[in-house]
């Protein structure tokens, strides 16, 4: 008896630290996916504490509360479980919290889509660090959506990703901070593009032996329903690549993306770039006597030989690639010249560099990052040699 009741004190004691827990972490401000791992975490495989947190969960009167129990009802197959679940939720309703109808169990995937409301994917531009922001939403029949979304690299793989249920409000002011916070306009992709490019970019982080996200893995599968092997980039599907290769006209003008808002950010690494600009530098600074003829043609033999050492045909085809995205990008934005102009430099990556008319687009991004590279230089000599002489 005494055993007995050792037992069921210290299950009470086990049941009140999770509930300590979740409550800590909402006082804390933590969000609902957070809390949800965190709950999952603590739980284990041990059904019986489950059923007892279920249980003492709703004396905490807090909506995500709800929430948290319905995501349980998804992840428990138990029917106790799910008993536990839907008396629980029903006290919680009864003591004015709002909680939504829970559907009819079903075997289906909880992220398979109503008909006529398919996936839904969108991404912006590249960062300073060749990151994209991707975002993949799927309805949930009667209730909200499932949102995914993530930041991929197209050296690195997956940087992060996050997935979890939200409400239609919810899903409304996501979207309205993505669009406030994202440094680039956000604009619609397909569902199956976006899903190749979160497919390839995990694939892409298990090649670096790094490990994946959680999230990532376990939302894989539904990722890779929707995803098709793209054999082209979305802007094929838009633009004729024969009529824009024939046009130098938009080859000639690639230099000038490098001048508008989504290319600004768009330098060559420091570590790549430093030999060419010290080179730069000591031309600028010899105390040989060169006039404006020499010191051009030294400035223009380092540029090409920027040009050969910085972007072989590995290299060219990796900003092929990103020109086809942007080409996209700027397409959706309804720049519909800039995004021949990007095309248009793209496919001319696909061929070796010709140092006579050399691709107008990479020629420009080694100057640009060879004068940025010696202002941030400059400036912080200077702010050094004022921190010298300050008394």
């Amino acid at each position: 008896m005494t055993d007995r009741i050792n037992e069921m004190e210290t299950r009470m004691e086990d049941i009140q630290k999770v509930i300590e827990k979740v409550s800590i972490d909402l006082h804390e401000g933590k969000s609902e996916e957070e809390i949800f791992q965190s709950l999952l975490s603590l739980l284990g495989k041990d059904l019986e504490l489950a059923v007892g947190v279920i249980e003492q969960l709703t004396g905490i009167l807090d909506v995500k509360i709800a929430r948290l129990l319905q995501r349980m009802l998804e992840i428990y197959e138990e029917k106790r479980i799910h008993k536990a679940i839907k008396r629980s939720l029903y006290r919680i309703r009864s003591r004015g919290i709002t909680v939504e109808e829970i559907l009819p169990e079903k075997k289906e995937s909880i992220l398979r889509p109503l008909k006529g409301q398919p996936p839904k994917g969108f991404g912006n531009a590249y960062d300073i660090s060749w990151n994209r922001f991707l975002i993949l939403t799927f309805a949930r029949p009667g209730r909200g959506s499932v949102v995914l979304h993530g930041l991929v690299n197209d050296q690195e793989g997956l940087i992060n990703f996050y997935g979890g249920e939200i409400s239609k409000k919810e899903l409304k002011n996501f979207f309205d901070e993505v669009q406030e916070a994202s440094p680039t306009p956000v604009v619609e992709m397909e569902a199956s593009y976006v899903a190749f490019l979160f497919t390839r970019a995990y694939q892409t982080t298990l090649m670096k032996g790094r490990t994946p996200p959680s999230d990532y893995v376990r939302f894989k599968s539904e990722v890779e329903k929707i995803k098709k092997d793209c054999e082209r980039p979305l802007i094929y599907s838009y633009l004729e690549p024969e009529a824009i290769e024939g046009d130098e006209r938009f080859l000639r003008r690639g230099g000038d993306l490098l001048r508008t808002d989504l290319f600004a950010s768009w330098v060559i690494g420091d570590e790549e770039i430093r030999p060419y600009a010290d080179e730069v530098w000591e031309a600028e600074e010899s105390r040989l006597i060169l006039n404006p003829n020499q010191k051009e043609a030294r400035f223009q033999e380092i540029y090409q030989r920027a040009l050969s050492n910085l972007f072989p045909e590995e290299k060219r085809l990796l900003y092929q690639c990103r020109m086809e995205e942007m080409a996209y990008l700027l397409f959706k934005l309804g720049k519909e010249e800039e995004a021949k102009i990007s095309l248009a430099v793209a496919l001319d990556l696909k061929k070796p560099i010709n140092f006579f008319q050399p691709n107008p687009f990479i020629y420009q991004l080694v100057i640009k990052s060879i004068y940025a590279f010696l202002k941030e230089a400059y400036e912080k000599k200077k702010e050094e040699f004022s921190l010298i002489q300050r008394p």
